[in-house]
């Protein structure tokens, strides 16, 4: 059961550092999961906006790789002047992104609404190419999640954890200790037209084409209750490829970038996931 709170729960550290000694055991995904109760919160910032309720929405996706260049990223958002922002790869305590709470800073910086959801427990200070530059040796809660954040109150907030991706980081074999797995968050912006349904995701990488697609189902069963206009964005890591298959993914990724430039521009013929979008009457081509 999803939890609604003000502050996310920090895991304990000793329990982080149990949790990495369970892993390099051997102990199952199961037996740790149930102690982070984070991976079963959603975290809602109250933002600062009084004023009519709009005629329509700007909304934009990105993914922010840990959200630590926050301040620039404010002043892009009011530059492009938009409204809602669908955020993938946000950290909260992490050594790596100076301990930040990136999505509240963020939120408090623009004096916006926000809704935060813990996709992985960190276990670990981050990827090879980050270990460089941490400034600690300790991360504050190690955690690393998506989030909806917007100038209007977001209502009706939602968490999806996808049952094909949990515990599938919970090994080194990707050089990130990780306990979690991929979600989606909704949440409901009020306009004059009715209220818009707001999704963001975050697919797995490290797997298949047709993992990815089972991903996307899942999420539309789970949000087909209303009749609701609604915008989907994050990072979807359509690659085309199953990395997981080769012992380089790069040298097969360029290769299949050389024999077909427009592949990753065009992703729709290798990734069946968006066949589903359109079977649900979703449209990108303008977005």
């Amino acid at each position: 059961m999803t939890k609604r709170v003000s502050a996310i729960s920090v895991p304990d550290r000793a329990l982080r550092v149990a949790a990495e000694t369970g892993l390099d055991r051997g102990d199952p995904y199961s037996v740790w999961a149930p102690e982070f109760s984070c991976l079963n919160e959603l975290e809602f910032i109250e933002g600062s906006h009084q004023g009519p309720t709009p005629n329509q929405l700007k909304v934009g996706a990105w993914n922010l790789e840990r959200g630590s260049a926050w301040p620039a990223a404010a002043e892009i958002i009011r530059a492009h002047q938009l409204d809602v922002v669908l955020l993938t790869e946000m950290d909260c305590g992490m050594s790596r992104s100076a301990q930040q709470h990136t999505t509240r800073e963020l939120c408090q910086a623009l004096g916006w609404s926000g809704v935060f959801a813990v996709e992985f427990v960190e276990l670990g200070l981050g990827n090879p190419w980050e270990l460089n530059r941490p400034l600690d040796d300790f991360n504050r809660a190690g955690l690393h999640g998506n989030a909806i954040i917007s100038k209007y109150p977001i209502l009706n907030p939602r968490l999806l954890r996808f049952s094909d991706s949990d515990g599938s980081w919970w090994h080194r074999t990707f050089h990130e200790a990780r306990l979690g797995g991929r979600i989606a968050i909704s949440g409901e912006i009020s306009t004059a037209s009715g209220p818009i349904s707001c999704v963001v995701t975050h697919l797995e990488n490290n797997t298949s084409p047709q993992v990815r697609e089972r991903a996307i189902s899942a999420l539309l069963s789970w949000h087909t209750a209303s009749e609701q206009a609604c915008v989907l964005g994050g990072d979807f890591n359509t690659s085309t490829i199953d990395p997981t298959t080769t012992s380089d993914p790069y040298r097969l990724r360029n290769s299949l970038i050389e024999a077909n430039p427009n592949r990753f521009r065009q992703p729709e013929a290798y990734e069946p996931l968006f066949e589903c979008l359109a079977d649900a009457d979703f449209h990108w081509g303008t977005a």
